[in-house]
């Protein structure tokens, strides 16, 4: 049996070893693009910290509200000049837009099911807590 601290040492040695780097992290000039499943506003601010970086193009919204999901995409426009559809279903997105980094900001209950849609479609995916209930 592996105990925790095993565990960490270990990957942190196999990750350092392959030059392992977080997504954002790699140096290149790569614009990766970024959907955002809630578009109000803790959504908005995660999505607007990912924005900062300078390394995600904004390509699809989405959210149920049609007001919020409105003034999400101006709120995109202004801040980085990223022209992004707008969606009021996660799957339809999904499938239509293809993103490479998904960023999950609903309500708890909806976060498995949209994580595992996203992983599906093959985009990296940052989830707030809890994953589900």
């Amino acid at each position: 049996m592996t105990s925790r601290r095993q565990f960490i040492s270990r990957t942190s040695l196999a990750t350092a070893a392959f030059g392992a780097i977080p997504l954002l992290g790699q140096k290149t000039d790569r614009k990766f693009r970024t959907a955002l499943i809630g578009s109000g506003w803790w959504g908005m601010n995660i999505l607007t910290e990912a924005m900062s970086s300078g390394r995600v193009k904004v390509v699809a919204l989405c959210d149920v509200d049609s007001r919020v999901l409105e003034n999400a995409v101006e709120d995109v426009k202004s801040t980085s000049g990223d022209v992004s559809k707008s969606y009021r279903d996660y799957r339809e997105m999904l499938e239509k837009e293809k993103p490479e980094i998904v960023i999950i900001a609903t309500p708890d209950h909806w976060h498995a099911l949209q994580s595992i849609a996203a992983v599906r479609v093959g985009a990296h995916v940052f989830v707030e807590k809890p994953t589900g209930h």
